[in-house]
């Protein structure tokens, strides 16, 4: 059954908060469209909320899980925003059993809708303007070409080796592909590179955040192509670069790092698209769009 609530600006939101984190980042967004949000960090009880003040409530998926009494006094719109794939879905499952709520919003992954009991939206992450946001000429940078992700050997084994084919083939390039950056050096570091290189998980394929911290940054992505990538709308050879064998991986950096005018082009657009159609407050107000239809 279908049920209609009386829909404000003034929302709940539960998730361990961060500063670097697209729970944060939503947060943030939220409140700059006009939205009050309320923050619960460790617990929330609904039997002392007072439903009729809220347009409803946001479960957002994070390492440390929010302590949830009383749900079924919750009489609001509930959502719960799953950011993993395969590697946490039985966690996942085991928090719409605690959340119950109206309606999963995924990462990517839809695939794995089909485990959920609620209704699933395609939700991707998206560009903070506030911190991944620079249209530095590409000219200026210092590096040629970054990377700043996991590289685990038990979980990311196929990304070292490429990594390891990076870093031989361009070794006469300044590149910066193995440094423990910090999530809060990121964007200096994605803000001072000609070409960001993404490559996902070999065995989720996710949607990383990567995609929108590199182009937001003003850099050129080169990354391999996941499920549901194309329903971003990024074109291939417009707003980024999509390579999908090795060769073609060693082929197109090469190629860009010596077309410094294509490059700059393609970054251009691709951080000029994230701005008109991919930002948090894109995010948010799709977010308040989709809890008033609940």
């Amino acid at each position: 059954m279908i049920r209609k609530y009386n829909i404000k600006k003034r929302l709940l939101m539960c998730y361990g908060k961060t500063h670097y984190s697209p729970g944060r980042y939503l947060e943030d967004a939220l409140r700059a469209i006009g939205t009050h949000v309320e923050t619960h960090t460790s617990v929330i009880d609904f039997s002392k909320i007072d439903s009729k003040k809220y347009s409803g409530v946001i479960f957002v998926e994070t390492n440390k899980t929010v302590e949830v009494k009383n749900i079924h006094m919750a009489k609001m719109p509930k959502v719960f925003w799953v950011h993993h794939g395969e590697n946490r879905l039985e966690r996942n499952l085991n928090l719409e059993k605690r959340y119950k709520p109206d309606l999963i919003l995924m990462s990517h992954s839809l695939h794995l809708s089909k485990h959920f009991s609620a209704k699933v939206k395609f939700f991707p992450f998206g560009m903070d303007t506030r911190i991944f946001n620079n249209n530095k000429p590409l000219q200026k940078r210092s590096y040629d070409l970054s990377f700043v992700g996991n590289r685990h050997e038990k979980f990311y084994n196929e990304r070292n080796k490429t990594l390891t084919l990076l870093h031989n083939h361009f070794s006469n390039y300044n590149t910066s592909l193995y440094s423990n950056v910090y999530v809060s050096q990121l964007s200096s570091l994605y803000s001072n590179s000609k070409i960001v290189f993404n490559e996902s998980h070999h065995n989720v394929h996710p949607i990383n955040m990567r995609i929108f911290e590199g182009m937001g940054c003003g850099a050129l992505l080169i990354t391999d192509e996941v499920e549901n990538q194309r329903l971003l709308n990024l074109v291939d050879g417009k707003h980024y670069i999509i390579y999908r064998s090795s060769k073609e991986l060693i082929d197109k950096v090469g190629y860009y790092l010596t077309h410094m005018d294509e490059a700059q082009k393609i970054a251009s657009e691709g951080r000029k698209y994230l701005l008109q159609h991919h930002t948090y407050e894109h995010r948010a107000r799709t977010l308040v769009r989709l809890m008033s239809s609940i």
